[in-house]
């Protein structure tokens, strides 16, 4: 063989195996709980930060290229997980006229209508996406929101836990699968079908992760106990003080960062998400604009959380659906995202003892309560202001000759440095108005913060 010949073939070879040989993606789906039951791993132990968008209606509204066109939005800005449901209800037909069962009979799959939902987990998985998926919506239960309950009284248990092993052996090989029971309601008088459905799913796809979705201030746990079998994670929400509702008085409704860290000092602990609370631009209340979401999201992550879901009007996807991408709350999600892609996030602890900001964390239950969390070292705290104003930091908790601080406009994503402060007791107040982020670091601790944008002085 002539040299060129033989540089030619050694080549055409190696193309050939790069194109065999897929890249290693950044997580390796399936996901689970991490040693300590805080947060969620990948298959090689790299921790993984439930970032989701909402998008109910994924399978339903869109069409397999919209799918597309919407996963691949949300993998630009940050989102690593989608929350979605197979069904709103089972009379529900998609886009192509297709319902998932004959006459409502769980026993009677429609091939068709979940091979369309397999071929966008595929693109979401070739994105390396999560994808939290509720077999039904409002079918669930009698007792709460929306839900008639006809189709688990239709069918009964048995042909619930059979539907359960149906779908676990269809999607047990789709690693980038987590799946949610209920859906904005207490199991009530159909617990018997769906913990029958949930365990079919569970002994059929055991690797998959499954939680529940409550009704508005309760959690997975609240509902179910934490050593049931198939729960392996767990789901908190609500709204906000004052919010109408149909569960509590509304000066009851629980705050986000009250429900996350009830959940966090659980003595029976698993990962926990903040599942749904207020959606962007969604009611037409002064409560849907960008600030709560934002609030939400800071309130979680601070407060124990090992994720949290951001919702708009996109999560029925509705003809103009499109025109909600343009909503400030996404870019907000992605700044969030981007901190805490630059640090240990995972080892975060609530500062429930208020060490780092003894003065000026406002009233637990308002809207102005300002959650701190520190790295288990003790090496970097970060608090969220959802108010601008001065604060007392105590930096003789942190070691080392000083403690650099810097603040993050969470609106507009833009760093300013404070720069070094000894380590005293001192006041501090944010560079403007609106809500901030502030970002405390030991100078004797790793720089995990040189990936972020470079801040201007302040």
């Amino acid at each position: 063989m002539t040299r060129p010949l033989l540089i030619f073939c050694l080549l055409l070879s190696t193309l050939v195996a790069a194109q065999k040989t897929p890249a290693t993606p950044a997580f390796q789906f399936p996901i689970k709980a991490s040693e300590n039951r805080r947060h969620f791993v990948d298959q090689a132990g790299k921790p993984f930060l439930f970032q989701a968008d909402t998008g109910w209606l994924l399978f339903v509204n869109l069409t397999r290229s919209e799918a597309r066109e919407y996963l691949m939005d949300r993998k630009k800005r940050g989102f690593t997980t989608l929350l979605t449901q197979f069904s709103a209800h089972p009379d529900k037909p998609n886009r192509a006229g297709q319902k998932p069962f004959l006459g409502n009979d769980f026993g009677q799959t429609n091939e068709n209508y979940f091979t369309h939902i397999e071929d966008v987990l595929r693109i979401a998985d070739s994105l390396n996406l999560l994808v939290a998926v509720a077999p039904f919506w409002h079918s669930c239960c009698r007792d709460g929101y929306g839900s008639p309950g006809k189709y688990f009284d239709q069918n009964g248990p048995e042909k619930s836990r059979q539907l359960g092993e149906y779908l676990g052996r269809r999607f047990r090989n789709h690693n980038n699968l987590v799946w949610i029971m209920g859906g904005d309601n207490d199991p009530g008088s159909d617990r018997g079908p769906i913990d029958a459905l949930a365990t079919g799913l569970h002994q059929t796809a055991h690797r998959q992760m499954i939680t529940y979705h409550a009704s508005a201030t309760h959690s997975s746990t609240d509902v179910f106990d934490p050593a049931t079998p198939w729960l392996s994670f767990s789901m908190v929400y609500t709204y906000w003080r004052g919010k109408p509702n149909i569960w509590l008085p509304p000066d009851q409704v629980p705050e986000v960062y009250e429900v996350c860290l009830n959940e966090f000092n659980r003595s029976d602990r698993m990962p926990f998400i903040l599942g749904e609370a207020q959606y962007e631009g969604f009611e037409g209340n002064d409560k849907s604009t960008a600030d709560q979401p934002r609030r939400q999201a800071w309130w979680a992550m601070l407060s124990g959380a090992a994720g949290h879901a951001y919702g708009t009007p996109v999560y029925a996807f509705p003809t103009n659906w499109r025109e909600y991408s343009s909503l400030p709350g996404l870019g907000s999600m992605s700044y969030l995202s981007t901190l805490f892609a630059a640090l240990p996030w995972w080892r975060l602890v609530p500062d429930q003892w208020h060490r780092i900001i003894p003065e000026g964390y406002g009233t637990y239950g308002d809207k102005d309560w300002a959650p701190t969390a520190l790295l288990d070292d003790g090496s970097l705290a970060i608090s969220y202001l959802p108010t601008a104003r001065t604060v007392t930091i105590d930096l003789t908790q942190f070691s080392g000759s000083g403690v650099e601080a810097r603040w993050l406009n969470p609106r507009t994503g833009e760093y300013i440095t404070k720069g070094k402060l000894p380590r005293t007791r001192q006041k501090i107040t944010p560079p403007g108005a609106g809500d901030w982020v502030l970002i405390l670091r030991a100078d004797s601790f790793r720089d995990w913060l040189a990936a972020l944008p470079t801040p201007r002085d302040k």
